[in-house]
């Protein structure tokens, strides 16, 4: 049972409802940096199973200097748009450098096909999670880790999809670069978080924050023809909280791994010239900043739009949050609040539109952002109790702060925002 303030007062989500990110400019690293490309944070064996889109997307080879597509426009990108007194190295290997940086994959998330016979169009939807991560190539431990994440609806036509071996492969091609939308790309999203990152030291300094537990609900029935298997889940609410917190909060986060003591994660780097993957294995350092989320389930509630209308229903979707913030230095919990979020849309009766583990990851992606955005934003917090709604002409969504006790959400958030490693 979802637990929420005034559900029927509460009302089709969409990428609208995602805020846009604050931009903190670092301090630099005087030393040079070694640019290391893209790679994945996984086993080898594991690549091509957790990356069955990404992995050859990647692999894409241009003509020019038996470069890979993404490895080429990510060069490009930051020729183009350097970090400011930053001695990145793009080109070989600079043997004094102490620090090496790599965009790294880290999770995908395939949501299906649906097709729209009106208009004779497929739409396509992806979320990609990555990471920028600062290393020392010679102790191999993670310096400073900063999120990255990619959502594309792709709208393609059916005539267009037969010109390709594979058109979701195409597709993540097209997120990568593209001449349409450059500045809404997942290499110009790689950039943007390079600006929440810390060049200055060799080692992490400060606290060190990471998503530890994730709770979900018993209840099998929630994802019985839900899109997602409940692991999946489980581990898209870990990758979503982790780029919520670095997106909204400006503060380094170790990245989410699956397993709650694993102190490792390896960086594959595919080599276009012998087709093969190169390992680094590296150290994640140890958190003592742990985030705990309590996923509480969520609820369709489904009615005809009209009783003439019965082909058009009106779909209101509920689901509850908790968020805990453990010191495990001071052994302290410092932060402990609910969340409720609700968005209310139309749909066919039909459904051949509609994707509930799409629907449920995006509004539960929405309102991670806002429960953090909360946190450090003393405005956003007042109205995030008060309740914050969001219209659309598509539809309407709605987030609540579910404690009515204001000092105590106050001093909680002041506690959590002074926990935070700084650039």
């Amino acid at each position: 049972m979802i637990t929420r303030r005034n559900f029927n007062k509460l009302s089709l989500g969409s990428f609208g409802l995602i805020f846009c990110p604050n931009i903190l400019y670092a301090q630099n690293y005087s030393g040079p940096i070694n640019w290391v490309g893209g790679s994945f944070l996984s086993s080898a064996s594991d690549i091509e199973k957790n990356f069955p889109i990404t992995k050859p997307a990647s692999e894409i080879l241009v003509n020019e200097n038996n470069s890979t597509f993404l490895n080429k426009y990510l060069i490009n990108k930051l020729k183009s748009d350097p970090i400011s007194n930053i001695d990145l190295n793009l080109g070989g290997y600079a043997e004094g450098a102490e620090l090496a940086l790599t965009f790294g994959f880290s999770a995908e998330f395939d949501f299906g096909k649906f097709d729209d016979e009106t208009d004779n169009t497929s739409i396509y939807l992806i979320y990609s999670f990555g990471q920028s991560l600062l290393y020392n190539p010679k102790s191999r431990i993670i310096v400073s880790s900063v999120p990255v994440r990619h959502i594309a609806p792709h709208v393609v036509k059916k005539d267009e999809i037969k010109n390709f071996k594979n058109i979701k492969v195409e597709l993540m091609k097209r997120a990568f670069h593209n001449q349409e939308t450059p500045n809404q790309t997942y290499i110009q999203q790689f950039r943007n978080m390079l600006q929440k990152q810390s060049f200055t030291k060799k080692e992490w300094l400060g606290r060190k924050p990471k998503v530890t537990d994730i709770i979900l609900p018993d209840n099998e029935n929630l994802y019985k023809n839900f899109g997602l298997s409940k692991e999946k889940f489980k581990e898209f609410l870990g990758q979503s909280a982790t780029f919520a917190f670095g997106y909204k909060l400006n503060s380094p986060i170790i990245p989410y791994t699956k397993t709650k003591g694993l102190g490792l994660t390896t960086i594959m780097r595919f080599n276009a010239a012998t087709k093969l993957y190169q390992k680094v294995a590296t150290k994640l350092p140890n958190p003592d900043l742990e985030i705990h989320l309590i996923h509480q389930g969520w609820e369709f509630v489904e009615e005809p739009l009209q009783e003439n209308a019965k082909n058009v229903l009106n779909v209101q979707l509920g689901m509850g949050i908790q968020l805990k913030v453990i010191d495990t230095f001071e052994e302290e919990e410092i932060y402990n609040q609910s969340f409720f979020a609700s968005k209310q849309y139309l749909e066919n009766n039909d459904k051949v539109m509609r994707s509930d583990a799409a629907t449920v990851c995006e509004l539960t992606e929405a309102l991670l952002e806002r429960i953090f955005q909360s946190v450090i934003d003393e405005n956003y917090r007042i109205n995030l109790i008060k309740g914050d709604q969001v219209e659309s002409g598509l539809y309407s969504a709605f987030f609540q702060l579910d404690n009515e006790n204001t000092d105590e959400v106050i001093s909680q958030s002041k506690k959590f925002v002074n926990s935070l490693p700084r650039v």
